[in-house]
């Protein structure tokens, strides 16, 4: 069930107003000037930023325990802008979708905001059709060191071995850490449990 503020509470129940409800997009791409629509008739201001007018469409966000969420979003191409700084920005593949829904009489305040990454896109004469989905990626290492029972990452005399004595040798194995004295700065993992595939 979605929280409202009070103040949408309040608009919400008005018998009569001229308030509405808008999507608003935001895509972030490496670093550069956030593009920034909203599906209106005219450009609003939202937090000092000015969203243009601009139509879209969003399909339903799937969501359940089976999958990540994904949504479709498409966007008009029916002027090519929006292809044009496609190609340029190379499909917008991993760019942020920040996704709100304001109320107009409320400034300020948006009443969602999901948040998503652009993992497809494809382009028609009439529509720029983007693939949203999580930025959890089964591509990406995680964690992003290997981590061993008995074994440091850490280059010898490292910052971060923090060993500073005379040795100019380590085996990199918890008992020589021991032996200079330096197992408090050891980068394995020994209390990861012995077995598993490796072990005979």
């Amino acid at each position: 069930m979605l929280n409202l503020s009070t103040a949408s509470i309040i608009e919400k129940n008005k018998v009569s107003t001229d308030g509405v409800w808008l999507l608003m997009l935001e895509i972030r791409y490496d670093g550069e000037e956030a593009l920034r629509l909203v599906n209106n008739t005219e450009n609003i201001a939202y937090q000092g930023n000015t969203y243009y007018a601009f139509p879209f469409t969003l399909d339903d966000i799937t969501e359940n325990n089976n999958e990540l969420p994904t949504a479709k979003l498409q966007v008009s191409n029916v002027t090519g802008t929006i292809q044009r700084m496609v190609e340029v920005h190379n499909g917008y593949t991993g760019a942020e979708v920040i996704i709100r829904v304001v109320n107009s009489k409320i400034p300020d305040v948006a009443e969602v905001e999901e948040s998503f990454v652009i993992t497809g896109t494809e382009a028609t004469a009439q529509w720029m059709t983007f693939t949203l989905g999580s930025e959890f990626s089964f591509t990406r290492r995680f964690p992003l060191v290997r981590m061993m029972k008995d074994y440091c990452p850490f280059k010898f005399k490292s910052l971060q071995c923090g060993y500073t004595g005379r040795e100019m040798q380590c085996n990199k194995t918890l008992s020589r850490c021991r032996e200079l004295h330096n197992s408090v700065r050891f980068g394995g993992e020994p209390t990861i449990p012995q077995g598993g595939v490796y072990v005979k």
